[in-house]
């Protein structure tokens, strides 16, 4: 009876630093460790991956928010090829059109040396396009909270040059968002169902325990121990197992997220974001471990006493 109140405070007793169970015993604190490391690591990937798309979503928004482009083909709209000089003016014609315009900030005729480094990537680095023809572009930027209609600026743009078209990225953009939007949901239902596992994970361990521990926990009642001395045991059993588990997760997948990043950064493709994560975002992460810690330690203390509940 002495002991149960001289270490009724953390569940111990504190001069053996023991517990009163043989909760140590057996496989089943080692699986649970590596389940729940093996939980959080995936975790870590998919918050780190909702992280990106989140960054990538904001790089493609604010690049191509209030921004449209101006083509005008080299072919017109019978086939007839249009001479680089006839271009160069109608691009002239559209441009000085364009900077009068009240809804429109700037306008940019691109060179012929910007054009041909976009299409690259499409017709390949080392074709020669001085006996290509290439369109001309304008790049056009909108101002902010100023309404017109797109539709009598492409009718405008038409009347100046037939075969111009005038892109505003709207249904791409919008197509991307929906997109990524979609993959974050995923990523963030992902880290859900994993916190689920591992409450139903902990839960499962919890009564396999008290279930092989039941004649034990019966005298422990019979000597006067309360449940909630009971359930600070194994509370604190589950939360060493939980805090070990956790950060083995989260040390294989910071070193996992390293070799991605470092990976990322040797692949020259401009329309994915560097992968690096800010100072908030990786306290995120790290707090990771002692969420789930917690996680686990509540999710025992819920599921021994509703245990010890039932017990006679």
């Amino acid at each position: 009876m002495s002991k149960f109140k001289k270490s009724q405070s953390l569940g111990i007793a504190k001069e053996t630093r023991q517990y009163d169970l043989p909760l140590n015993k057996g496989a089943g604190g080692y699986f649970l460790r590596i389940l729940i490391a093996l939980m959080t690591f995936l975790a870590i990937l998919a918050l780190a991956a909702s992280f990106t798309l989140s960054a990538m979503t904001e790089r493609w928004t604010s690049g191509l928010e209030d921004k449209a482009s101006i083509e005008i083909p080299a072919e017109d709209d019978s086939g007839v090829i249009t001479s680089p000089e006839k271009l160069e003016g109608l691009a002239k014609d559209i441009h000085k059109f364009l900077i009068n315009h009240p809804a429109i900030e700037s306008a940019e005729i691109m060179s012929q040396q910007e054009i041909a480094k976009l299409v690259a990537p499409w017709m390949g680095e080392d074709i020669e396009f001085d006996n290509i023809p290439l369109p001309s572009i304008i790049s056009v930027s909108f101002r902010k909270n100023v309404t017109f209609d797109k539709d009598a600026l492409a009718r405008r743009l038409k009347d100046i040059a037939p075969q111009a078209r005038l892109d505003t990225h709207e249904s791409w953009l919008r197509d991307v968002l929906r997109f990524t939007g979609a993959l974050n949901f995923s990523a963030l239902l992902v880290t859900l169902v994993i916190g689920i596992t591992t409450i139903v994970a902990v839960g499962g361990a919890v009564q396999s325990r008290m279930a092989i521990y039941r004649e034990e926990l019966e005298l422990l009642h019979l000597m006067g121990a309360s449940d909630n001395y009971i359930s600070k045991q194994l509370q604190r059993y589950i939360f060493i197992i939980s805090i070990q588990g956790a950060g083995i997760g989260v040390a294989v997948g910071g070193v996992t997220l390293i070799i991605i990043g470092f990976l990322a950064g040797r692949m020259d493709i401009s329309l994915i974001p560097d992968f690096s994560l800010n100072p908030g975002q990786i306290l995120a992460l790290l707090l990771l471990a002692p969420l789930i810690a917690f996680l686990g330690m509540f999710t025992a203390r819920y599921t021994v006493l509703r245990a010890l509940a039932l017990m006679p």
